[in-house]
């Protein structure tokens, strides 16, 4: 399902196989993984990591966009109303894999914050243990996640390409040279380490380079 802030509320504005046909690029924590990049690589405070992600993110034309999941399955979601699952993404903030493994206790302050923000939220339904996972290089492609996990095949992934246009946006407000390559660094190492802890792969020499 995709949440979004709309006439001074969260709504639901897709979901099924309208939500599933939205396949732009992915990142580690989506949007959040920008922010963290800034609070790592650059050393600076949270609020103002968010200011920046958000300015670098609408230079290069994306979203901003948090990720979360019903828990497994324990909030049945497919049982709820339009407006119950509203107020659920409303009042509920924890479930995304890379706010825990970021921010540990902090994470659900996070996302709070990113939805003060108005950011967009994807809620990921069911069961969804990802098998597999890919670090994409392509440009103009990314991994179809939603027809995987429908087939029962879901698997990670990031796209290397569109997140390092974000981290030279990024370069340039704050003005740290080299900043991009070490975030972009940054990223891949930290991608390779969240997608073993959630047992997506055994080990990073499993997770599979798309170029």
């Amino acid at each position: 399902m995709i949440v979004e802030f709309v006439d001074g509320r969260f709504q639901v504005v897709a979901k099924d196989e309208q939500a599933r046909q939205e396949n732009g690029p992915q990142f580690l924590g989506a949007s959040l993984v920008f922010v963290r990049s800034l609070e790592v690589v650059a050393n600076l405070p949270r609020h103002q990591s968010f200011d920046l992600a958000q300015q670098a993110s609408k230079a290069v034309g994306l979203e901003l966009q948090i990720h979360q999941d019903d828990e497994h399955g324990h909030f049945d979601l497919s049982k709820m109303s339009d407006s119950e699952v509203a107020d659920f993404v409303s009042n509920h903030h924890t479930g995304c894999g890379f706010a825990k493994y970021a921010w540990g206790e902090q994470g659900v302050e996070v996302i709070k914050e990113a939805k003060s923000r108005k950011w967009r939220v994807q809620v990921l339904t069911g069961s969804h243990q990802e098998k597999g996972a890919f670090l994409n290089y392509l440009t103009q492609d990314t991994f179809d996640s939603a027809s995987a996990m429908v087939a029962q095949n879901a698997a990670f992934n990031t796209d290397v390409l569109m997140a390092r246009e974000v981290f030279e946006a990024l370069e340039e407000l704050i003005d740290q040279p080299g900043f991009a390559q070490r975030a972009e660094e940054w990223m891949i190492e930290t991608y390779q380490d969240v997608v073993v802890a959630l047992k997506g792969v055994e080990n990073k020499d499993q997770v599979a380079i798309r170029q």
